[in-house]
């Protein structure tokens, strides 16, 4: 297992600290969807160079979509929240009345649930031996694409707030860089501690060319 997983790791950072490889593969462990994935092979991205190595891929906490889950169980639950009012109010609905709402209330949760899937899936952090990209999806109809060099990083930060924050392990990431470019805050990212330390590492091994 060890053989295989060193196989992975591109020439240039096997001879890095070990402890930055031990801190990857701390955030690797498991099989949840919130889990760093390391060293992905045959990921690419807009503007991704042949030489650059994609270092960590990893998701938007699944807390962050608790709303879009609770919207869906409301508009399947919508029908016959409204024959528990018309029986108490004594106000009869019609059966085809009913059956439509039920169908509706469907359709949009399903559309709810398809679009929340979406969202999780392709809205991505990817860390290279270069940048960080963020491609965060909307809807089906909107994205946006964020990056900045790590060499331009000065200062990361994380947040971890509230019961929930503390218990699951999920918080926010705040990023300043030098110059124009857009400062990042990353919300709802699984292990925000470890993945401070990592982008950290990363950000001094590049100004130290190391990598």
């Amino acid at each position: 297992m060890k053989e295989d997983r060193k196989k992975n790791i591109p020439k240039k950072f096997r001879e890095v600290d070990s402890s930055f490889i031990d801190r990857l593969t701390k955030g690797e462990r498991g099989n949840t969807p919130t889990k760093f994935y390391i060293f992905p092979k045959k990921l690419n991205f807009y503007s991704k160079d042949p030489e650059e190595d994609v270092v960590l891929l990893t998701r938007l906490h699944w807390i962050a979509y608790v709303p879009d889950f609770l919207l869906v169980l409301l508009f399947l639950l919508l029908p016959v929240l409204l024959s528990i009012i018309s029986s108490a109010f004594s106000f009869p609905i019609s059966p085809i009345l009913y059956i439509g709402l039920f169908m509706i209330g469907v359709l949009v949760a399903l559309n709810i649930f398809v679009t929340a899937i979406l969202k999780w899936f392709y809205s991505v952090i990817v860390i290279t031996d270069r940048r960080i990209v963020v491609v965060t999806l909307q809807n089906a109809f909107y994205h946006s694409y964020s990056e900045a060099q790590l060499s331009n990083i000065e200062d990361v930060t994380h947040t971890t707030t509230g019961f929930w924050g503390n218990i699951l392990d999920v918080g926010n990431l705040d990023i300043d860089t030098a110059g124009h470019e857009i400062d990042f805050r990353l919300k709802m990212v699984p292990k925000p501690r470890e993945l401070q330390d990592i982008i950290n590492d990363l950000v001094e091994m590049k100004k130290g060319g190391k990598i």
